[in-house]
């Protein structure tokens, strides 16, 4: 045990339900509602030193447990953060949030028999709190408490063998970045152009992509897309591009995901060569592609450089 280390102290959750202002579309499933887990932890180091931190993740069930009973699978997962909240209290020993967190890690699954991806999301709002009040303990972002002398385990503990040697903080910038992108959300249903508009919302917000784009000067969008209709994917892709063409912007950069929703590779392949093909500029603009499929590719394959 390090000085540095931890233990919990206290746990907290409590969830808030927001109401959608328009519809959201993505992963095949409409959303008008999310539900959000919101975590208080509080924490001590052997020496007495008291702190508390916060962490917040939407429930969003239609993504991490599809199901015919949207209601009950979220009543699932509200019900594993109750038990979550008990196993944090729970854990009685000092450690850092990291190793702390693969010590708990066999006991998360065993919680109850939602899908493993559903768990994981529950649990990362208090792996969020429990970070961050590791980082106020000790008066710094938790970004920088990944190194020595707070933490320098060897990855491969955490990974496979082919980290041996390799430590966390060889893969952290030692400084925040000055400035990053936002990436604007670009629903299956939004509206595109005025003529797209079939319910104005009429609260003083913009109503489709153009007036958006206009509005906040976006860049870059992240595209969502159906996985199980080709055609449809592809000119949701030139549509978008067309829209943003008429943009000033000097960078336009997209962002493909299709939440796991790609039968197979060949199914990606064919829509980046047929939008390839169609518009070699829209292509360009690509950057990444995003949770394509659960089984064929890694949940983040990057295209171009930013």
């Amino acid at each position: 045990m390090r000085t540095t280390d931890i233990t919990i102290r206290e746990v907290q959750h409590s969830f808030e339900h927001h109401a959608y202002r328009t519809p959201l579309k993505f992963g095949g499933q409409t959303m008008t509602a999310c539900t959000v887990l919101n975590v208080t932890m509080t924490v001590e180091t052997c020496a007495g030193v008291v702190a508390t931190g916060v962490g917040s993740m939407p429930l969003n069930n239609t993504w991490a447990w599809p199901s015919s009973a949207p209601l009950e699978t979220l009543a699932g997962m509200k019900l594993a953060a109750e038990r979550l909240c008990a196993m944090y209290r729970d854990a009685w020993y000092y450690a850092h949030p990291i190793r702390l967190a693969k010590e708990l890690e066999p006991s998360l699954y065993l919680l109850s028999a939602m899908p493993k991806l559903a768990e994981l999301v529950v649990n990362s709002a208090f792996d969020a709190a429990l970070h961050d009040a590791y980082g106020k303990i000790h008066g710094l972002n938790c970004y920088q408490t990944y190194g020595p002398p707070f933490f320098d385990d060897d990855l491969s503990e955490y990974l496979d063998e082919n980290y041996a040697g390799l430590k966390l903080h060889h893969f952290l910038r030692t400084t925040p970045v000055a400035t990053l992108p936002l990436y604007h959300l670009v629903g299956a249903l939004d509206p595109l152009t005025p003529a797209d508009v079939v319910y104005p919302v009429n609260d003083g917000h913009p109503e489709h992509l153009e007036d958006w784009i206009q509005r906040d000067g976006l860049t870059h969008l992240k595209i969502k897309l159906n996985g199980d209709d080709l055609r449809w994917d592809v000119e949701r892709i030139l549509a978008v591009d067309a829209v943003a063409e008429k943009s000033r912007a000097r960078s336009k950069r997209y962002s493909l995901d299709f939440n796991e929703r790609c039968p197979n590779v060949e199914y990606l392949l064919e829509v980046l060569h047929q939008v390839k093909d169609r518009n070699p500029r829209a292509y360009d603009r690509v950057q990444y592609v995003e949770q394509p499929t659960s089984r064929d590719l890694d949940v983040w394959c990057p295209l171009h450089e930013a």
